[in-house]
């Protein structure tokens, strides 16, 4: 089967607009934001060793996640500076068949978001704080998600090994400096 080379043109040209202009991988979420897509976790040499991870699971054809794109958009911009210590994967339509059931840890309902450390930990026991119980990861407006972005950066930090003091690490032997530095890479 002979394809006209019109066709082929047509389809090269589509891609290179595509391509150039970008993909628009927010789903709706306001494209002011720096989403990222999922595949990006799956690139070997990505590297993510300082942002917490914010991923949001949606799909097109869920209401509630309308209403929660309707408020991104009007009130997305509160995110602004916050976004900045956070990798942002948005989820959407048939990228929800590529993650595992950890990520649905109290069911697959969407809209939902879950959080990960940076190396990709995922953290379910950062729940909404507004509704830790039930639906814990549902989040209704953007200041609800900029108040669960906020405690996951608190219980991420609290986390982290705090780094000795200068006059604590003067008085270390070389081996204690050793094992302090072995702990604080594999946070």
């Amino acid at each position: 089967m002979k394809i006209p080379v019109c066709a082929l043109v047509l389809v090269a040209l589509v891609q290179s607009l595509t391509f150039s202009q970008g993909l628009d991988v927010s789903n709706g979420f306001n494209s002011k934001l720096d989403w990222k897509p999922p595949s990006l976790l799956l690139d070997p040499t990505f590297v993510n060793d300082k942002k917490a991870i914010l991923f949001i699971f949606s799909q097109p054809w869920c209401g509630a996640c309308t209403k929660l794109k309707a408020n991104f958009m009007q009130d997305g911009e509160k995110l602004l500076d916050i976004s900045k210590d956070f990798l942002l994967i948005n989820v959407g339509g048939d990228d929800n068949n590529k993650f595992g059931g950890e990520f649905a840890p109290d069911g697959g309902y969407i809209p939902r978001i879950l959080f990960a450390e940076p190396n990709g930990t995922l953290r379910p026991d950062i729940k909404n704080p507004a509704n830790p119980d039930q639906y814990a990861y549902f989040y209704q407006s953007v200041d609800a998600v900029k108040a669960g972005m906020e405690n996951a950066l608190k219980v991420l930090v609290e986390k982290k090994v705090p780094e000795a003091k200068p006059e604590e690490a003067s008085t270390s032997t070389p081996k204690e400096a050793e094992k302090a530095t072995d702990k604080t890479s594999e946070l």
